[in-house]
């Protein structure tokens, strides 16, 4: 990983917003030649068929939705550690971190006219049972974040835009209208040019929306979780596409040193995030207790390592 990518780490004002809102967007995260690229990759792979019916809409009309993706082709794994938006993961999430989501998504346009009073989008929260495995907790906990890459224009409503309820990352419950007409109270679509990156706590309540402009909607959903989460994936990236990734990525793709050390990560093998962060001597959310420096962990998570 270049150093040059520390240009871009998380501002306090971007983790003000983000604690707060529960995402980011961030305009220009790709170049339009990038995105140009990637919407040819994923049109060549809709005429091969191999996006065609690929998982379920969402309630979306004309939607495919597409998990897993990542194999599909190597430009999508070129985008999981890119310089411009990976620095804002490890920003807020810290470096104990791996890919454990994808998803791929198209909308293309219908007829009709956009009405955010019609029927009531399908607002949810990702991983959404945590909450239910959790009952102790007031607040839920956050455990990944995704980012969004608008490859398409969604800079107006009605062009299957992101929809979001700021500050809803705080709560494990949403009303909905009783009817069923109408967007949740303080739900926004998020209007993001093309090559956008928007950063959003799974905890954020989200939905998907109808798509009425001239042009498919399209998006790329990266998701990021602690390496002792659970895969949401069924992981289909070969094994020597891994082996021939540099380190950090490896760690991104899940490889470990042994199951144990996905809780406790014992050396560079198993962190070498953590290992670039400490020689950088970038300050991450959690201390790093692995690196050639030994920043080591707080105190109070000292006494609560379990050597077994």
């Amino acid at each position: 990983m270049d150093a040059t990518c520390l240009q871009y780490c998380l501002t306090e004002e971007e983790s003000s917003t983000f604690e707060r809102d529960g995402f980011l967007v961030v305009e220009n995260a790709l170049e339009p030649s990038h995105t140009s690229k990637l919407q040819e990759t994923i049109a060549r792979l809709q005429a091969d068929g191999r996006l065609s019916g690929a998982g379920v809409n969402l309630g979306v009309a004309g939607r495919v939705h597409h998990p897993d993706f990542l194999s599909l082709d190597q430009a999508f794994i070129d985008l999981l550690d890119h310089p411009t938006t990976f620095p804002k993961v490890w920003g807020i999430l810290g470096w104990n971190i791996y890919s454990y989501h994808s998803h791929l998504g198209v909308t293309e346009p219908i007829e009709g006219t956009y009405d955010p009073d019609g029927p009531t989008y399908g607002f949810h929260q990702d991983s959404f049972p945590s909450w239910r495995d959790m009952p102790e907790l007031e607040v839920p906990a956050r455990l990944s974040l995704k980012i969004g890459f608008m490859l398409s224009d969604t800079s107006e409503p009605g062009r299957g835009n992101f929809w979001a309820v700021p500050g809803s990352h705080r709560h494990s419950r949403l009303e909905l209208p009783t009817d069923r007409l109408g967007q949740p109270e303080g739900a926004v679509p998020i209007c993001a040019p093309a090559g956008a990156a928007v950063y959003f706590d799974r905890r954020l309540f989200h939905a998907a929306s109808p798509n009425y402009w001239v042009e498919p909607r399209t998006f790329l959903a990266y998701g990021y979780g602690y390496r002792w989460l659970r895969t949401k994936d069924e992981m289909t990236i070969p094994p020597d596409v891994i082996e021939r990734s540099d380190p950090i990525r490896r760690q991104l793709l899940g490889t470990t040193t042994s199951e144990n050390n996905r809780f406790g990560p014992t050396g560079v093998a198993d962190a070498p995030l953590c290992e670039w962060l400490d020689t950088h001597q970038v300050e991450a959310p959690i201390g790093c207790d692995v690196g050639p420096s030994k920043v080591g962990w707080p105190e109070s998570s000292k006494e609560m390592v379990d050597p077994n």
